[in-house]
């Protein structure tokens, strides 16, 4: 029962105290080759296009705004990993603060991998590569 209480609080802290920052930040430092290493575990472990894996995480952002101390718990350990690996990659944040002093925050936070169908890969490249082609006619104007 406290561990419960623990994680709906951490939870709520998080909405209150601007989780969205976070999750925004790890959706940006997803790229296109965190794609290939989720396609090629997904391929590993017989996942198809379309699948969700959630993975829960808990990190702590230090004083200094370093992402910190995360775990992860999830249906296999390739994607544990997967997931400590894009949240360890995170740039510096700004960290919590309390009464004016930067302090240690943990933060709780889902991330769902969702592994590409082959129409939303083609759909994504198609897209890719049109803002390619505007930003080499931006450079060359």
């Amino acid at each position: 029962m406290k561990n419960t209480f623990i994680i709906i609080l951490l939870t709520i802290t998080n909405f209150i105290f601007g989780q969205n920052n976070v999750s925004e930040k790890v959706s940006e430092s997803f790229n296109v080759d965190n794609r290939e290493i989720l396609d090629s575990i997904a391929k590993q472990l017989n996942y198809k296009g379309g699948d969700k894996i959630k993975v829960l995480t808990i990190f702590t952002i230090n004083e200094e705004g370093n992402v910190v101390d995360i775990k992860a718990r999830s249906v296999h350990p390739l994607f544990e990993k997967e997931a400590i690996r894009v949240l360890s990659e995170l740039p510096k944040m700004p960290p919590a603060k309390n009464n004016g002093k930067a302090i240690s925050q943990k933060y709780s936070m889902p991330i769902v991998f969702e592994i590409e169908t082959e129409s939303a890969k083609k759909q994504r490249i198609k897209k890719e590569k049109r803002k390619r082609e505007k930003e080499l006619k931006k450079e060359k104007n």
